[in-house]
């Protein structure tokens, strides 16, 4: 299993001192690598006033400046909001320019707003991505192409052609890992849900793989917030205020949690009915070194996941210091447990 990190370029309310933020990034890229951890990703959102960022091609040729070992990527990047053929462009020469560590995850969007924005339907979203991820893959893998579907229409052969990128596609749904699975692509999950949604899940994609005879091609790339410290205690004190608001921002405005396999979500209303101990309960991977081995351990039993992607440090926080003192952690107290266990 490889490690990675999913970085929140956010310095809420507006940005200010976003320049800052991103130069404490690379930072902590170069830290991560040191570290021992094998991948670097960076989301996207639109018309964010925090500075959440609205493209990833910058930052991923950044990154790949940097690092020399690591895989580089994006969790997510919104393909519908952007052609295919460029998308394909741009990352054949990310991969170029870092040697064939290209991984790049794909989702559909969640805001109306973002698809406003590019003056989209929202309604015709799922189409639109799947047109997309065929066109990506396809020119990735050297075709002609000659595709005329209902939202785009190509005809030629994109070049150069890259080393060797992988395509991911996101899902937070029955109908998304199915669809990942049909395009034979590594799935990229969210944070968000417990271990028993990532379980039926993790089912669901891996017999939609034998259905559509692309088993030998998926991977489970699992998503989650993470926090290494003394104890959970501190963690609680340190991290949680910060987890929490992140958390009830998707639980209150982005319906997809699966209410059936979360029974914790009984009875909650407010942010303040999410407390750290309701919470990290087979979600989280949080407290000390022994406490994070353990989680991790648990979701390699229960889902068997390829990649292991964590956010360190939320947009609020805790601070640039301690993010690096949490991952130099991590690197050294939990990934060797898993490296000495797999060879």
């Amino acid at each position: 299993m490889k490690f990675g990190i999913l970085f929140r370029p956010q310095d809420p309310p507006n940005a200010e001192g976003i320049v800052q933020r991103w130069q404490e990034i690379l930072t902590a890229a170069r830290v991560a690598e040191e570290s021992g951890f094998d991948g670097l990703f960076v989301p996207e959102h639109h018309m964010m006033p925090d500075g959440y960022p609205p493209s990833p091609w910058a930052a991923l040729g950044a990154l790949a400046a940097i690092t020399e070992r690591v895989d580089i990527g994006t969790t997510i990047h919104l393909l519908p909001f952007e052609h295919p053929v460029h998308v394909a462009e741009h990352g054949a020469m990310v991969d170029i320019l870092s040697n064939g560590r290209l991984r790049l995850g794909v989702g559909l969007g969640n805001f109306p707003s973002e698809f406003e924005l590019f003056g989209l339907d929202a309604r015709r979203q799922v189409s639109r991505f799947e047109e997309g991820i065929e066109i990506v893959q396809r020119a990735w893998a050297g075709e002609e192409l000659d595709f005329h579907g209902k939202h785009f229409d190509v005809k030629g052969r994109i070049t150069p052609k890259p080393v060797s990128p992988e395509l991911w596609v996101g899902a937070m749904s029955e109908p998304g890992v199915r669809r990942a699975a049909r395009f034979g692509a590594p799935w990229p999950t969210d944070p968000l849900h417990n271990i028993e949604v990532m379980r039926y899940w993790t089912e669901l994609y891996r017999a939609a793989g034998e259905e559509y005879g692309t088993s030998d091609k998926l991977a489970v790339n699992l998503l989650r917030d993470a926090w290494v410290g003394d104890s959970l205690e501190e963690v609680e004190r340190v991290w949680w205020p910060h987890v929490r608001a992140d958390h009830w921002f998707y639980f209150e405005k982005v319906p997809r949690w699966v209410a059936e396999r979360e029974p914790f979500l009984e009875g909650v209303t407010k942010e303040e009915d999410f407390t750290f101990d309701r919470h990290r309960r087979d979600r989280l991977i949080v407290g000390s070194p022994d406490d994070c081995i353990a989680s991790v351990r648990a979701f390699q039993e229960a889902i068997d996941p390829a990649y292991l992607i964590m956010t360190f440090r939320m947009a609020n926080g805790p601070g640039h210091e301690e993010e690096l003192a949490c991952i130099r952690r991590f690197g050294r107290e939990v990934i060797p447990a898993f490296r000495t266990t797999e060879g």
